[in-house]
């Protein structure tokens, strides 16, 4: 049945192997996740319920995390650095750099949340490496579970995953996290080299290698908001 109004926002439909839909709102985007045999009638209905709290939460995190406001601050492995903005009309790159507990960023022209989220994004892809690289190293050594590859990018839903062919891929966004969060994700994520799902014996796993994992798993929520 088609619906009487148009939906007034956009969305992205991310496609699972799960039983019902689930529904996100982050940095004022829509994301709902859909069994592939939900129809696209049936998505827009439900959004549609919805619509109100949507309208909502889009005011609510358009306001949020903004790196523009007076308040604003890039977290590095849990740590929040006040931001300071300088422009140059001769700088042949705009970028950010941490400099005595605070995150220059070096513009060229008007600052905008989105460029500074860029920037910053890019300064945490090229830190990854250095810094949850040896981490993946120790760990997949001393579970004994060696990934097929690792590879770094920005996912809008998850902190990381494994593929069917043991592959990892981490968000960049880690680098938010403080250390222990860190290691607990790369701990999690090596464990379903062995275990592909979320049964007991996989939590007993990651247990053995990170037993306040529960607790980590409660202070993440921090940070969600920020995925």
């Amino acid at each position: 049945m088609p619906l009487s109004d148009p939906l007034p926002f956009t969305y992205t439909v991310i496609r699972k192997s799960i039983k019902h839909l689930y529904l996100r709102v982050r940095e004022g985007e829509v994301c709902v996740s859909a069994n592939k045999r939900v129809s696209q009638a049936s998505i827009e209905q439900f959004l549609q319920s919805k619509s109100i709290w949507i309208q909502k939460q889009l005011t609510y995190t358009d306001k949020q995390n903004r790196l523009t406001d007076n308040s604003a601050a890039v977290y590095l492995l849990g740590k929040a650095y006040p931001i300071q903005i300088h422009y140059s009309q001769h700088c042949a790159n705009e970028s950010m750099v941490l400099e005595k507990e605070v995150a220059y960023f070096t513009l060229i022209e008007r600052a905008e949340h989105t460029r500074l989220r860029t920037l910053r994004d890019d300064y945490y892809k090229d830190s990854c490496s250095a810094v949850i690289t040896p981490i993946v190293d120790s760990y997949a050594k001393e579970m004994q579970c060696h990934p097929t590859k690792l590879g770094y990018r920005h996912n809008k839903t998850r902190w990381g995953s494994c593929s069917a062919k043991n592959a990892l891929s981490l968000n960049t966004r880690l680098m938010m996290l403080p250390h222990p969060m860190i290691t607990y994700i790369v701990i999690h994520e090596l464990a379903h080299i062995r275990h592909k799902n979320h049964s007991s014996a996989f939590w007993q796993f990651v247990a053995l290698y990170c037993p306040n994992y529960k607790e980590l798993r409660r202070n993440m929520r921090v940070f969600e908001s920020f995925l």
